[in-house]
C-alpha cells in the first residue's frame, strides 16, 4: 500500500512538473499556477453533470466485458489494471490501491496534464472546438497505447480510443465552458469511472 501511494505521488508531480515549468519560465512566478492549470473551485451544475459524464467512460466497457469473451480475457488479463484487482481479492488492501489508482495516479495526474495543461494551451490557440479535438485525440491515443501492451486486438484498441476520447472532450467541455475553467468537475467524471470500472471488472464480474 505505502509503495502504491509513493508511486501515485510521484506521477502526480511528474504530471505536474510539465506545466509548472513552462509557466515559471514564462511567469518568472509561482504565483496563480493552480489557476493556470484549473485547481480552483468549481460551480456546482458542472460536477453534478460529471457525475453523468463518468458513465461515458465507465459503462461502454463494461457493457463489452460482459457481453464480449475477448474484452473480458483482455481486461482481466493479469498485466492490467482490472486483472492485477481480480487477482488481489476483494480486501481492505485492494480497496485502498484501488481507490488510490482510480482517483489520483490515473484521473487526478491526468487530469492536470491533459485536461489543465494540453487542452488549455491547445484551446489557447486554436480555439474551443479545434483545441478540445486535438486534446481528446491525444488523450485517447494514449490510452490506447496503453493498452496496445496488454493486446492487438484491433477492435478494442479502437474501442479504448473512442471512449477515453469522447470522455475527454466532454470532461474538458464541463470545465471550460460550466466551471469556469476548474478541471474539478473533469476529476471527478474520470475518477468516479476509473473506481465503477476497476471494481465491476476486478471484484464483480
Amino acid at each position: 500500500m505505502i509503495n502504491e501511494t509513493i508511486r501515485a505521488f510521484v506521477q502526480i508531480l511528474v504530471f505536474t512538473l510539465i506545466p509548472f515549468l513552462v509557466y515559471f519560465l514564462k511567469n518568472k512566478s509561482l504565483k496563480g499556477f493552480f489557476k493556470y492549470i484549473g485547481l480552483k473551485k468549481a460551480t456546482k451544475k458542472a460536477n453534478i453533470l460529471a457525475v453523468f459524464v463518468c458513465l461515458l467512460y465507465a459503462t461502454p466497457m463494461l457493457i463489452l466485458t460482459v457481453t464480449n469473451t475477448d474484452f473480458k480475457k483482455i481486461m482481466l488479463d493479469p498485466n492490467s489494471i482490472t486483472g492485477r484487482f481480480r487477482q488481489m481479492g476483494f480486501g481492505i488492501e485492494s480497496i485502498y490501491i484501488l481507490i488510490v489508482i482510480a482517483l489520483f495516479k490515473t484521473s487526478f495526474a491526468e487530469e492536470i496534464l491533459f485536461r489543465g495543461f494540453i487542452a488549455k494551451r491547445l484551446i489557447s490557440v486554436l480555439g474551443f472546438w479545434k483545441g478540445n479535438l486535438l486534446q481528446s485525440a491525444i488523450f485517447g491515443i494514449t490510452h490506447t497505447a496503453l493498452f496496445f501492451l496488454v493486446t492487438s486486438n484491433i477492435f478494442f484498441l479502437l474501442v479504448s480510443f473512442i471512449i477515453p476520447s469522447v470522455g475527454a472532450y466532454m470532461s474538458a467541455f464541463l470545465n471550460e465552458k460550466i466551471a469556469n475553467g476548474s478541471i474539478i468537475p473533469g476529476w471527478i467524471a474520470h475518477g468516479l469511472a476509473n473506481i465503477v470500472a476497476y471494481s465491476t471488472v476486478g471484484f464483480i464480474i
